[in-house]
């Protein structure tokens, strides 16, 4: 095999670091679980964000006549929403409705994903949960990739929209920092680290705004042993936030793997103790 040289290695690594869609989104459109398969029919819901351009979203009811809140569900960047909402299929039972959506490019949401159109698409849809049922308490839970965006629309909307918690799992602040610890991974691309800083925009991220999340109560949950988005980043979210906030580790955790797996019910009980005092 060739050896690269060292100009074709840089570009190498900027079009790793500057091809937004490929670096931050990994869409699919196919049917990764289906909902009928654990008893769940979900109303099918779109809303248009802009000329022609809608995005799809799955409303899941409880089996309560009279739901405690409903949860507006901010999936990672892998796949789509038929994968991500299993998640939460538990809750229902627990008395919350929940809704969960597809970014533009993921499943049936029309368009292509971008930093600034996911949360602006991210406020049209507290929006739009909001309005379906405003006396309903409504919260925001965000993981991954949706957790920088799902923070960044609760800022936005503050004293717009009644949230009555944010809770973020997994997540990260800042496009760059983010960006250039995952090129840190691999030998391959550890001396690329700082082309991350110089290409990613952190203009539509949470980062220097999560102060602003407060008065809202902010729950950051983040796994010891997350290899994608590293621990340290759930740190700096809640080193930053403002109260009321809470944080919990996961001890052993992996990437959003705290309702499932090893963790048993412990955190499930958890959360709905924390949903329950807001």
């Amino acid at each position: 095999m060739k050896k690269l040289s060292l100009p074709m290695l840089w570009i190498v690594a900027l079009l790793l670091c500057t091809s937004c869609s490929s670096f931050l989104y990994f869409p699919t459109q196919v049917m990764h679980y289906d909902p009928k398969q654990l008893g769940l029919v979900p109303e099918d819901i779109e809303i248009e964000v802009a000329p022609k351009v809608k995005i799809h979203g799955w409303y899941l009811k409880s089996s309560v006549k009279k739901p405690k809140g409903v949860l507006v569900f901010f999936h990672g960047n892998a796949q789509n929403l038929t994968s991500h909402y299993v998640t939460l299929s538990w809750i229902l039972k627990e008395g919350y409705d929940y809704f969960i959506w597809d970014y533009r490019g993921y499943g049936k949401s029309q368009g292509e994903p971008h930093p600034q159109n996911t949360v602006e698409d991210g406020k049209a849809v507290i929006k739009y949960i909001y309005n379906k049922n405003p006396k309903l308490p409504l919260f925001v839970f965000a993981q991954s990739l949706g957790g920088a965006i799902g923070m960044r629309s609760v800022i936005d909307l503050k004293g717009e929209i009644p949230i009555r918690a944010l809770i973020v799992d997994s997540t990260f602040e800042s496009y760059k920092s983010v960006g250039s610890d995952v090129l840190s991974h691999h030998w391959i691309t550890w001396l690329f680290q700082p082309l991350a800083y110089l290409v990613l925009s952190d203009k539509y991220s949470p980062k220097g705004k999560v102060p602003e999340v407060s008065p809202i109560p902010l729950l950051v949950m983040h796994g010891t042993k997350d290899a994608v988005v590293s621990y340290k980043f759930g740190e700096q979210i809640f080193q930053d936030a403002k109260d009321p906030k809470e944080f919990w580790t996961i001890e052993n955790g992996t990437h959003i793997d705290s309702f499932w797996g090893a963790h048993g019910d412990e955190f499930r009980k958890k959360f709905l103790a924390y949903l329950k005092k807001y």
